[in-house]
C-alpha cells in the first residue's frame, strides 16, 4: 500500500521499536491512548481482547506488547482508518495478532452474537468524547469528527454492544473525560457492569482531572475503588515534559 501525503510517521511510546503512521486529517494518538493501553487489567488469563474504535491502531498495536497471550481483534467504521490500521500493523509486523474488522460495532456485536461468537476477556475503547449536540468546531474532517463527536457511536451502544460479547467477570476499560464519569457509571450498572478501578488524570496537581479511566467487570460483585491520581506535568506551569512515572507509562508495561 502505497503512503500518502497527509500520513506522519511516528514512534509509538518511548525506547521501543514501535511506530506508526498517523493521518494529519484523522484522530491521532495522545497520552489518553497510551494510558489506556497500559492501565487495562491483563493476567495470564487474558487471551480475547476486542478494541472498539481502532482509528490508526495505535491502541492495539501498544496494547499486544504487554503480553504475547493477547489476541486483538480491532473494529473500525471508517474504511480509511482500517486502511492505515492495517499498514501500521504489517508495518509493525503483527498482522498474525491484531485483525482489523472494518464494520458498524453496532450492527457487528448482533450479527457476531447471532453467530455465536467468541466472547472477549478484555474490551478497551478510547471512545467518541463529546456528545452529538455539542458545539462542533468548524474546518473540522469528517474523520476528526465521528472520532470525537458521538455521531456514530455513543457511550451506552458500547457498553450495551460490550455486555453481549464478554466473559462473565472480562474486563471493559475506558478513557473518559471526567464529566462523562456519572453517565458511564449509570449505563455500566444498566448493563450488568460493575465499575471497579477509577483514576483521575490531571495535567498538574493544581489543575483539574482532563481524563478518567475507568475499568469495569461484568456480572461480579459491587465494589469500586478510586486508586491514586496520576498527574501528567510538573507544578511549574513553564516545564511541559511529563513526570517519570508517566514516561514509565510510555513504555508497554510486560505481564509477568
Amino acid at each position: 500500500m502505497k503512503i500518502k501525503k497527509s500520513w506522519v510517521k511516528n514512534s509509538l511510546g518511548y525506547d521501543n521499536d514501535l511506530f506508526i503512521y498517523q493521518d494529519k486529517n484523522m484522530f491521532n494518538y495522545s497520552v489518553d491512548t497510551i494510558l489506556l493501553a497500559n492501565l487495562a487489567t491483563l493476567s495470564k488469563k487474558t487471551k480475547d481482547v476486542l478494541e472498539i474504535g481502532v482509528n490508526n491502531a495505535a491502541l492495539s498495536i501498544f496494547l499486544s506488547q504487554r503480553s504475547d497471550l493477547l489476541h486483538i481483534d480491532a473494529i473500525e467504521i471508517q474504511k480509511e482508518a482500517c486502511d492505515l490500521a492495517n499498514f501500521n500493523i504489517n508495518m509493525n509486523h503483527l498482522e498474525k495478532r491484531i485483525n482489523v474488522i472494518n464494520d458498524d460495532f453496532n450492527e457487528w456485536w448482533k450479527k457476531h452474537t447471532k453467530n455465536v461468537g467468541k466472547k472477549y476477556d478484555l474490551i478497551v475503547c478510547n471512545p467518541p468524547f463529546y456528545r452529538k449536540e455539542t458545539k462542533i468546531k468548524k474546518n473540522i474532517s469528517d474523520a476528526m469528527l465521528k472520532a470525537t463527536h458521538e455521531i456514530t457511536l455513543n457511550l451506552e451502544d458500547i457498553i450495551k454492544g460490550s455486555s453481549k460479547i464478554i466473559e462473565q467477570k472480562g474486563f471493559l476499560a475506558l478513557i473518559i473525560p471526567p464529566e462523562r464519569l456519572v453517565d458511564c457509571f449509570v449505563l455500566l450498572k444498566k448493563y450488568s457492569f460493575e465499575p471497579k478501578r477509577v483514576i483521575m488524570i490531571h495535567p498538574r496537581q493544581y489543575q483539574k482531572a482532563i481524563l478518567t479511566f475507568v475499568e469495569a467487570r461484568f456480572q461480579t460483585g459491587w465494589g469500586v475503588h478510586f486508586e491514586p491520581n496520576i498527574y501528567l506535568h510538573p507544578n511549574d506551569p513553564s516545564k511541559h515534559e511529563y513526570l517519570e512515572e508517566v514516561v514509565k507509562l510510555y513504555q508497554p508495561q510486560k505481564l509477568k
